[in-house]
Parts: structure tokens; C-alpha cells; sequence
């Protein structure tokens, strides 16, 4: 009998310190406690079993939930306007394709893709293709040259700029200085970059030189396709910022050095003579802006812009935080 009793006051006392037990839930964790304080930032608690133990402290926006020994809950919901908030829901998503969507207006189209590697730096990859024939600026890569039917030779090639990012990581929270997302902030940029163009039908002259110097001298037209290959690297500086947590927004500018390599498919086109009756060559000249970047021509100096939009390609896995990050951190009273 006199177990019986102290079995029913061990439940009863059991029960009756349940019932004063609160609850914090963060994810699908819930942890018995003894809330202490509630603040904007923070839950303050000390474990049931320890009452006069330390005291705990967990982050809010790891807490989903919480309960109250009164019987009182409340779902909390995460601060819109909280900057250690911002695109916490996308932190899993770390690739982006990307355009650049003023491109045409250069007769190329551009297209992108950038992924993390690790927090902080980033592979960058752009690539883009180059036809004359997108707008009425039909010269803007063969500013000089003249194509054998008249008029501007068409011109067609390619370019890939593979590329390093770098973030500074100026765009951080302020607690505990967490990035605010691995695709947003500041950066350098180091880039490769190989660009190819065709141009067809280009027209020359080879001079031809009668037997007195005072005579009008003759000439036999040429025509060729030219091959040109730009080649080099760049260093870029630029910010990127996340649009609604889906798009991504970034300019760049840079500077680097290229070279540049031309060929003919009529070798009779190396004799042209470069000026003087109205038939001229100067490809190595004329072909100075390429997809991606331009170049002074026989310097190599090279300049490189753009303004790209980008979409954030969802994540596959889940981005639930593991275990480790609902940890509490124990504070001395």
C-alpha cells in the first residue's frame, strides 16, 4: 500500500510539472523548457530538467513555434523586413542562367551560367553568338570594310569568356556576419575570353604599276573571307544583386589585354595595298569590337561591359537546416 502511494504522488507530481513545462519548437524539434525572456532577436530558456541550470539562448528565426505552460501558443512568423530574413528561403539555390538582355542592340546574343563553388567565389561562364544581320547596324563589327557585292560584308562568330567570381562579402548580416546569400554582393571578376569572327566577300585591290611613274596605274580586284581570332583575359568589377528571390541583377566593368590573329582564304588579299583610289585593306584595323569586349587595335588593351538578368534555378534538395543549426547556445546567468 504504502508503494501504491508513492507511486501515485510520483505521477501526480509528474503531471503537475508537465503541465508548468513550456514548449519551444524549431523545425520538427520541440524542446521542454521554461521560457525566461521573449525578445525580437532571440528566445531565452532554461531546460526542464535544469530549472535552476543555465540559461539557453535560440535564435527566433530558427523557432517555428512555441507553447506556453498557461496553455498560450503562438506560431511565430519570420521578419519580413529582418536583414538576417532576407533570401533565407532560397539559400539552397545556387545556380543562375543569365542574358544579357541589351545585347541585341550590338548584334549579339549572350547567354550565361554562374554557380557556387563555395561561399564567396563563384564560376562564372558566358558565351554568346554574333550575326551583322540582328539590327540595321549592319558595320558594327567591319567599320571599313566593303563587301564585294557593295554595301557591309556579313559578318557571323562566336565568343566564350570563362570566368572566377569573387565576392567581397560586403553584403552580410550583421549578427554573427553570415552572408546574406552566396549569389548576392559585390565581386572582382577574372575572366578568359576567345572570340571568333567570320566576315564574307571582303573586296581589295592589288596595284599593278604601269611602266612610267606618271601613268594611272591598273589594278586587279580580290576577294576573301576573313577569319579573325581574338584572344586574352580581363579583370572585372561588379555587383550583383537578387530580385524577389527568383532573378538575379548584375553590371560589370573591365579591363584586360588581347591579342588578335587574322587570316585570309585568298592569299592574294597579303598583296592589297592599304590605301589610295578608293580601294583599300585594313582588317587588322577594322575588326576591333568582338562579342563581350572591344580592343584598341595594335595595342591590345581591352575593355569589357554588361548589365545581365539572371534566374535562380530552384534547388532539388530540400533546405531544411540540419540539426547542429538549432542548437542553443548556454549563456551564464
Amino acid at each position: 500500500m504504502k508503494k501504491l502511494i508513492i507511486f501515485l504522488a510520483f505521477i501526480s507530481f509528474a503531471k503537475i510539472s508537465f503541465s508548468q513545462t513550456d514548449t519551444l519548437f524549431s523545425g520538427k524539434k520541440a524542446i521542454p523548457c521554461k521560457i525566461v525572456e521573449i525578445s525580437e532577436s532571440e528566445f531565452k530558456y532554461k531546460k526542464a530538467e535544469l530549472p535552476d541550470g543555465p540559461t539557453y539562448v535560440i535564435d527566433r528565426s530558427k523557432v517555428t513555434k512555441y507553447t506556453l505552460s498557461s496553455g498560450f501558443s503562438e506560431i511565430v512568423v519570420p521578419d519580413e523586413m529582418s536583414v538576417e530574413h532576407e533570401h533565407k528561403e532560397i539559400l539552397g539555390n545556387r545556380e543562375v542562367f543569365k542574358i544579357q538582355p541589351f545585347s541585341l542592340a550590338l548584334n549579339y546574343i549572350s547567354i550565361g551560367y554562374e554557380r557556387v563553388i563555395k561561399v564567396g567565389t563563384n564560376l562564372d561562364i558566358e558565351a554568346g553568338y554574333m550575326n551583322n544581320s540582328m539590327t540595321t547596324n549592319e558595320g558594327f563589327y567591319t567599320y571599313g570594310m566593303r563587301s564585294y557585292q557593295g554595301g557591309v560584308p556579313f559578318t557571323y562568330g562566336f565568343y566564350f569568356k570563362p570566368g572566377i567570381k569573387f565576392f567581397l562579402g560586403q553584403d552580410f548580416s550583421i549578427k554573427g556576419l553570415k552572408y546574406a546569400h552566396p549569389l548576392k554582393g559585390r565581386y572582382i571578376r577574372l575572366d578568359l575570353a576567345l572570340s571568333y569572327l567570320n566576315v564574307e566577300n571582303v573586296t581589295g585591290a592589288v596595284y599593278v604599276q604601269g611602266p612610267y611613274p606618271n601613268v594611272y596605274p591598273s589594278y586587279t580586284t580580290v576577294i576573301t573571307d576573313v577569319t579573325s581570332l581574338a584572344y586574352g583575359g580581363f579583370i572585372s568589377y561588379g555587383r550583383q544583386f537578387i530580385l524577389g528571390n527568383v532573378l538575379t541583377l548584375d553590371y560589370y566593368l573591365g579591363l584586360g589585354f588581347t591579342g588578335q590573329s587574322n587570316s585570309f582564304s585568298n592569299a592574294d588579299y597579303n598583296n592589297v595595298s592599304t590605301g589610295g583610289y578608293g580601294y583599300y585593306r585594313d582588317d587588322a584595323r577594322s575588326l576591333y569590337r568582338y562579342g563581350g569586349f572591344i580592343r584598341i587595335p595594335g595595342v591590345g588593351i581591352s575593355g569589357t561591359a554588361g548589365i545581365r538578368l539572371g534566374y535562380i534555378i530552384p534547388s532539388k534538395k530540400t533546405n531544411a537546416l540540419p540539426k547542429k543549426a538549432v542548437a542553443a547556445t548556454p549563456i551564464k546567468d
